[in-house]
């Protein structure tokens, strides 16, 4: 592929910014009880000090230290028993006098907890259309870390490869958890045309609106160190990313609707077909932008109060670049998805099978003279013609379709 990731760039930039100092180690621990920080402020010396954390490796594997827990970590919640991750730089040169301090929460085993619950709860609900969900899902994970992020790494262009990545991504997920059908067909043209709509109004509104995550230690970092990475690109790369899901639902539904409209009325004709379908679509489409939108608030909430400590007018909180970019991803991920439904919708609309026209009947006779009821004669008396239907011969859309859907039968 011609954007495949350098493999040897990407392991020439690997560590290179220093974790913390030369000969920094991460090592593993348990806390044994919680004690404050001093801040000087105490009244009493022995209400504040180090905690005692049990050591699990690393250098002092087996021994008790003592940490210092700030504050902010003990508004967490730490509580004896919590496990974490703990910096060591008794290895390295010219290290602070306290060779051990706290680096973060140890958290593995609780997302593997909630991962585990997740999965089988999506297995429970979905079945076997559940558990290709979740290998969909995999496979996403596989592109992101296997392609995406060493490409971006190794300086190819970021939009191109986010599309790239973005369509071999669409492809597996509705294939593999819908099945091979006409009906995915549709799902998958309209999340195309809705991606590339998303490519569009991200480019436009991240090079319109002047935003390249300034400010960002992440992007001063990139910038710094690996200075053929476009940060502004990343950012019109991420929107993009950002819709992918909501892409999926929309398209997948309003094939799905289609079908059954046409499976619960076989004699509709396309164009009532594609109006039904387009008031459920309406309805569904209002539900995902509030979903859109809050998501998004909810994810940039901390980073929209620490904002509001900079003063300035409404208008100046809402177009700072921080705010802006979330903005920027609830709109096109919006106007992406408000698009490609009425697009899924006229395409499904055009392939589903043609109506059926009205089946006729011949009940005993009627019309043709036969078995008639003649007048002063009893009606027992005529014999009963059995009923005749109509064969209708397979419509060319009949012959066209792909096979029926694997995972109906769930």
């Amino acid at each position: 592929m011609h954007w495949w990731p350098d493999a040897n760039r990407v392991d020439s930039v690997r560590n290179l910014v220093p974790f913390a100092v030369s000969g920094t180690k991460v090592v593993h621990g348990e806390v044994l009880e919680v004690v404050p920080s001093c801040t000087g402020k105490e009244t009493s010396p022995d209400l504040c000090g180090d905690s005692p954390v049990h050591i699990s490796d690393g250098p002092h594997a087996g021994t008790t230290v003592k940490v210092a827990l700030t504050p902010d970590v003990i508004a967490t919640g730490i509580q004896p028993g919590d496990h974490i991750l703990l910096l060591d730089t008794s290895g390295a040169t010219n290290g602070p006098t306290q060779p051990l301090a706290f680096y973060r929460y140890d958290r593995g085993s609780a997302m593997l907890w909630f991962a585990i619950l997740f999965g089988v709860a999506v297995v429970l609900v979905a079945w076997r259309r559940g558990v290709m969900a979740l290998v969909s899902l995999g496979f996403a994970g596989v592109a992101v870390i296997a392609f995406l992020v060493p490409a971006l790494l190794s300086g190819e262009p970021a939009v191109p490869v986010a599309l790239a990545a973005s369509v071999a991504i669409l492809i597996a997920m509705l294939y593999l958890t819908h099945g091979f059908s006409m009906r995915t067909s549709v799902a998958l043209t309209g999340a195309l045309v809705g991606l590339g709509l998303s490519t569009l109004f991200a480019w436009l509104a991240v090079t319109g609106w002047r935003l390249a995550d300034l400010g960002d230690e992440s992007a001063g970092l990139l910038a710094n160190n690996v200075p053929w990475v476009n940060v502004q690109q990343l950012v019109i790369a991420s929107v993009v990313l950002a819709g992918l899901g909501t892409l999926n639902d929309v398209t997948v539904t309003q094939a799905s609707a289609l079908w059954e409209l046409r499976a619960a009325s076989p004699t509709m004709t396309r164009w009532q077909l594609f109006w039904r379908a387009m008031r459920i679509g309406r309805d569904h489409v209002a539900s995902t932008v509030y979903t859109l939108v809050f998501a998004y608030l909810g994810t940039a909430l901390i980073l929209i109060v620490a904002v509001q400590l900079y003063g300035g007018t409404a208008r100046d909180f809402v177009t700072a670049e921080d705010v802006a970019e979330e903005i920027v991803r609830a709109l096109v991920g919006g106007l992406a998805l408000v698009l490609a439904m009425p697009v899924t919708t006229a395409i499904g609309a055009l392939v589903v099978a043609e109506p059926e026209p009205t089946r006729r009947t011949a009940d005993d006779g009627a019309g043709d003279g036969r078995g008639a009821r003649q007048p002063g004669r009893p009606s027992e008396a005529a014999p009963v013609a059995p009923p005749v239907t109509i064969a209708v011969s397979p419509t060319k859309d009949d012959l066209l379709r792909l096979p029926e859907n694997p995972w109906d039968g769930d």
